[in-house]
């Protein structure tokens, strides 16, 4: 990376980039993506030495975000990072229950207008999915972290994930299965029906 400024590279200032971002929709969407990436590195770092021995963040369209290779074991957990689902209208932005919404919603199909088959994701396509909730609650190290193999089955394909999964309010106590710790959930992963499965890849 240039140790150059942006005034020296673009002929850009700082606030004129960020002018530039928020105007346009596809450059935001991008950028929110980088900046939900880059706070969900910042939960795996920390925990190389104990937990994690080390981990390879990916940048390849349709692959899990991250690789991280545990203390106790040679082959790495895949894991994705996606952001709290946001729509304009309450009724597709979350779940409601008596116009109340009640549960945050992610998607989980790969980007696409279309919800075919060829789109959804396998249950063991990647072994955690971390969910960046900086849209809903303003603040972007805000996260919630769940195995994949605890998730919603799409209804018509019992190997694939459902398009939408349910995450917990931050209000609400019992956020099962997900965890607002990355480190608890690893903690966690001895649970031999999901080590000899998901999580074992490679």
């Amino acid at each position: 990376m240039s140790s150059r400024s942006l005034e020296e590279i673009y002929g850009i200032t700082p606030a004129e980039l960020l002018d530039a971002i928020g105007s346009r929709y596809r450059l935001e969407v991008a950028f929110e993506r980088a900046v939900a990436e880059y706070q969900m590195a910042k939960h795996i770092a920390p925990l190389v030495g104990s937990a994690v021995d080390r981990y390879e963040f990916h940048e390849l369209h349709g692959c899990p975000n991250f690789s991280i290779w545990l203390t106790s074991r040679k082959s790495p957990l895949r894991v994705m990072c996606r952001s709290v689902y946001e729509n304009n209208k309450a009724s597709r932005g979350a779940f409601l229950r008596n116009n109340k919404i009640v549960a945050y919603k992610v998607k989980t199909q790969r980007t696409s207008p279309e919800c075919t088959k060829r789109q959804l994701y396998s249950y063991d396509h990647y072994s955690i999915l971390g969910v960046c909730l900086g849209k809903k609650t303003g603040d972007w190290c805000d996260f919630l972290f769940a195995r994949t193999i605890d998730l919603d089955r799409h209804p018509a394909y019992s190997d694939k994930l459902a398009v939408y999964q349910r995450l917990p309010l931050p209000e609400q106590h019992e956020k099962s299965p997900w965890y607002a710790s990355l480190a608890e959930l690893l903690s966690r992963i001895d649970d031999p029906v999901w080590f000899n499965s998901a999580a074992d890849q490679g």
